[in-house]
């Protein structure tokens, strides 16, 4: 019997056929990508804008403790065991206060807001970070924590800001408390109530705040573009990372996000600050009055 020898031959693809499936591949891919970042971004701001919402929360139910008094936006420069600048704490002096406090029975730096309202939400305050070491330090960089912006931490640090400063020294914080709210006893040194607050929905709570000197639109002072990573924030640190736009979080617990331009106000050239133009839904002071 005879055997049809063509039949048992087994055909491969031939090189113009498998560069049309490469092509088609490449073209598929280019059509995705753009959409698939977007989802990404959109994925990250929404994250951001849940972390934001917790700040809020743990805000409340901290002040339910507290006779309504809002906590501090910082460890005061001088206070003792804190040598560096309150705009850009360091490791050591975190951990330095808190062993001050330990051996004192004090309580300095416990009332900031990185200190007082993180157990509210089942998280470390950051002395605690500071005191457990190394490790700790850099797993609060990770990025996975309710103090990190998912976008802020995709990105490559600022060149100002060189991996070991990072671990071994700043404690850069990509969410600010709002600096501006001011107490309206401050002849008397009283600490600011939630209950002076006028209007708490439109107060802001916490807001986005600038990890990076290239991070765009700035309408500010480009000498203060270095201040990075402060634990405090106003239009002069609030950042747009998310496409132009960043979060804010308000007295009554809400969130929302905000295009840049609409939150800032651009310098008009003689070295003033990006400024507050004093939207009807956005109010930085507890009266409701447009700081300049």
């Amino acid at each position: 019997m005879k055997t049809n020898r063509q039949s048992c031959v087994r055909h491969g693809f031939t090189l113009i056929e498998l560069l049309v499936v490469i092509a088609i591949i490449a073209i598929l891919a280019a059509m995705l990508l753009p959409a698939l970042s977007k989802a990404k971004a959109k994925a990250q701001q929404i994250g951001s804008l849940n972390n934001m919402k917790q700040w809020a929360l743990a805000q409340t139910l901290y002040v339910d403790d507290f006779n309504q008094i809002l906590p501090m936006t910082k460890i005061p420069t001088g206070t003792p065991g804190f040598s560096g600048s309150e705009d850009t704490p360091n490791w050591l002096d975190l951990t330095s206060v808190e062993f001050l406090n330990r051996q004192n029975g004090t309580s300095y730096g416990r009332d900031a807001w990185f200190n007082a309202l993180p157990t509210y939400i089942h998280n470390d305050p950051l002395y605690m970070i500071a005191v457990k070491g190394t490790d700790a330090m850099k797993s609060f960089y990770s990025g996975k924590n309710i103090f990190w912006c998912p976008t802020a931490a995709s990105q490559p640090l600022d060149p100002s800001i060189s991996q070991s400063q990072q671990v071994a020294d700043r404690a850069l914080f990509s969410y600010g408390i709002n600096s501006k709210r001011v107490d309206p006893d401050a002849a008397d040194k009283r600490p600011l109530k939630l209950t002076s607050i006028r209007n708490p929905s439109i107060t802001v709570a916490f807001s986005e705040n600038r990890m990076r000197t290239d991070d765009t639109p700035y309408f500010g002072d480009p000498a203060k573009a270095q201040t990075l990573g402060s634990p405090q924030c106003y239009t002069t640190r609030f950042s747009g990372r998310h496409n132009k736009m960043g979060n804010i979080s308000f007295d009554d617990g809400h969130a929302a996000g905000f295009k840049y331009d609409y939150v800032v106000l651009p310098q008009n050239g003689n070295g003033k600050l990006a400024a507050d133009p004093g939207r009807p839904d956005i109010s930085w002071t507890w009266d409701g009055h447009t700081v300049p």
